[in-house]
C-alpha cells in the first residue's frame, strides 16, 4: 500500500512537471509582451459620441518589450493637402512616441511615460491603457486626453501579427 501511494505521488509530480510552460497560465505582463498590430482606432468623447479623428482606416504597431520599454506608431490614410517633397514631413496623420511602461496585474492596466513623441506636448507625459479581451485580439482603452478643443478617450483595437 505504501509503495503504491509513493508511486502515485511520484507519477503525479512527474506528470505535472512535464506540462509545458505555455500550457500554464501566463501573467498579464507576459501575455501582453511583444508586438501588437493596430487594426482600428476610435475616440470616444465626454458625451459618449464616437469620433473618427483619423478620417479613415488607422494602422500601426505597439511594441511592449520585456525590459519595460514601449513604442507606438499609428498612421492614418494619406491626406493630399499634406503632401510635400520633404520626406520628414508626413503626408498623413501620425502618432509616434516611445518610453517606459509598468503593469498593474490586478487592474489589467499598462501605465506608460512618454520620453519622446512626434507631438511635442506629449513629451514627458504619463498615460495608461486598460486592456480588455484575452488572447490575440485586445482593446487598449487609453486614458482621457485633450487635443485642441476635444476631450476624449482613445480606444485601439490590436491583434498579434
Amino acid at each position: 500500500m505504501r509503495i503504491t501511494t509513493i508511486a502515485l505521488c511520484a507519477a503525479t509530480l512527474l506528470s505535472s512537471a512535464a506540462i509545458p510552460a505555455s500550457a500554464q497560465e501566463k501573467s498579464f505582463k507576459e501575455s501582453i509582451i511583444g508586438a501588437w498590430l493596430v487594426t482600428g482606432s476610435t475616440n470616444v468623447g465626454d458625451n459618449g459620441q464616437v469620433m473618427d479623428s483619423w478620417k479613415g482606416q488607422t494602422t500601426g504597431q505597439i511594441t511592449l518589450g520585456r525590459t519595460g520599454r514601449f513604442s507606438q506608431i499609428l498612421t492614418g490614410p494619406a491626406v493630399a493637402s499634406m503632401k510635400s517633397d520633404e520626406a520628414r514631413k508626413p503626408d498623413r496623420l501620425v502618432v509616434a512616441h516611445y518610453g517606459t511602461y509598468t503593469v498593474d496585474e490586478a487592474g489589467k492596466k499598462i501605465n506608460y511615460k512618454i520620453e519622446n513623441s512626434a507631438y511635442s506636448p506629449r513629451v514627458k507625459t504619463d498615460g495608461s491603457w486598460t486592456v480588455e479581451g484575452t488572447g490575440d485580439k485586445l482593446t487598449f482603452n487609453g486614458s482621457q486626453r485633450k487635443d485642441g478643443a476635444n476631450t476624449f478617450t482613445p480606444k485601439l483595437q490590436v491583434q498579434r501579427p
